[in-house]
């Protein structure tokens, strides 16, 4: 398998065209799109050219927000952005607030991010794309319009695990691609034994990417993947990865 992260992407603006610029990028840095091939695009520069980037100074946060940034040593305004982006906090463990997102997904902060949104005495912060899904196949069905050849596509971000210190790459939004490789009725394992474990291969592909990708400056949101083994599917949805988790409301305000 072979990655490479694409050189000559640009800052992006809200409505820059980002199969049109991918598809610059591989031609300028000698490749052409091949049946198989993955694609990999940071969140953050899908939300750039959605529009999902907030100016702080327009949020006006409410007393929840309020108990939340007392708790957590955050900006009030931030912590507004992440309720309205949460269906529930799950928890909040010093400053890191675990969320079940809008989007059914369990992350930090229902993904609201001051990285790289913009200048940070300016106070900006980016949200995650709408439905990511919809954002992979308008990608994917971009570069098939300008390449004849449609990739596989995978929106990443960098989720945190509640057992775990740091975070990693993890898919979001997916197209082309099945979210979850399941072993054929005759695989085996060494000993002879039904192969039965299902395998998250999106978040495996995901987290690759994220090696090369780099997490401050280094201004590498797409990667190339060729020849990984996965399982084409054109319906797919980062829905088929999530676990039905109960919501519960964690109290914000200090006992």
């Amino acid at each position: 398998m072979q990655l490479r992260a694409l050189p000559g992407i640009p800052l992006i603006r809200a409505g820059d065209d980002l199969s049109d610029i991918i598809a610059t990028a591989l031609a300028d840095d000698g490749h052409t799109l091949a049946t198989g091939d993955v694609l990999v695009v940071a969140q953050k520069v899908v939300s750039k050219s959605e529009g999902r980037i907030i100016a702080l100074d327009t949020v006006d946060p409410g007393q929840e927000a309020q108990d939340l940034a007392e708790r957590t040593g955050r900006d009030p305004r931030y912590c507004q952005l992440v309720l309205d982006e949460s269906a529930t906090v799950l928890e909040v463990v010093g400053r890191h607030i675990i969320t079940l997102d809008v989007r059914g997904l369990v992350d930090t902060a229902g993904g609201v991010d001051s990285g790289n949104a913009g200048a940070f005495h300016d106070g900006w912060a980016s949200l995650l794309p709408l439905d990511p899904d919809a954002s992979a196949r308008s990608i994917r069905e971009g570069l098939r319009e300008r390449t004849g050849t449609a990739p596989a596509v995978i929106i990443s971000d960098s989720l945190g695990g509640p057992f775990r210190l740091g975070s990693q790459g993890a898919a979001i939004g997916i197209a082309g691609i099945a979210g979850v490789e399941r072993p054929g009725a005759r695989e085996q394992d060494l000993y002879g034994n039904p192969a039965w474990g299902d395998i998250n291969r999106v978040d495996e592909l995901a987290a690759s990417a994220s090696a090369l990708m780099g997490q401050s400056n280094a201004a590498r949101p797409v990667v190339l993947i060729r020849g990984a083994s996965y399982t084409p599917d054109e319906h797919a949805t980062i829905r088929d990865l999530l676990v039905s988790e109960p919501t519960r409301n964690y109290p914000l305000a200090q006992n």
